[in-house]
């Protein structure tokens, strides 16, 4: 499953050094959260970052990510999220770092779907087609 907290981390430390608010470096970011993909993206195309102001932008953007993130999305859901993006990207002069990032997101969002889609269906197996043992039981 996609670790919120970590990605709320990922953003709040990422932010924290790039304003100059939090004294760590780009290395102890990366021996914090590895490569991970949203640490990956923020720390990429960063002179393209420097055009805007990045705090801002991010917030909208974790924002945007917050309202769909841990529930399984429908189609309407997913028609939102994809006019909502590109919403997003024309409303930062399609930045090249935002626009990665807002990608990054919906990916994300994506693999939460598709796991919580996942453990719904398991789930709903599970019920159809109980063990024989608890059917037992419960006679």
């Amino acid at each position: 499953m996609v670790d919120q907290k970590m990605i709320a981390g990922i953003f709040n430390d990422f932010l924290g050094v790039y304003i100059g608010k939090v004294n760590l470096g780009i290395r102890p970011l990366q021996e914090k959260y590895g490569k991970h993909p949203v640490l990956m993206k923020l720390l990429s195309n960063v002179e393209a970052a420097s055009e805007i102001p990045v705090a801002k932008a991010m917030k909208e953007i974790y924002g945007f990510y917050k309202e769909y993130r841990g529930r399984p999305l429908s189609d309407k859901d997913w028609e939102e999220i994809v006019e909502r993006a590109g919403q997003l990207h024309k409303a930062w002069n399609e930045n090249v770092w935002c626009r990665q990032v807002i990608l990054e997101m919906v990916n994300l969002l994506d693999v939460d779907d598709r796991e919580q889609r996942k453990l719904a269906a398991e789930t709903e197996k599970r019920l159809e087609n109980p063990p024989e043992a608890a059917v037992e039981e419960a006679a």
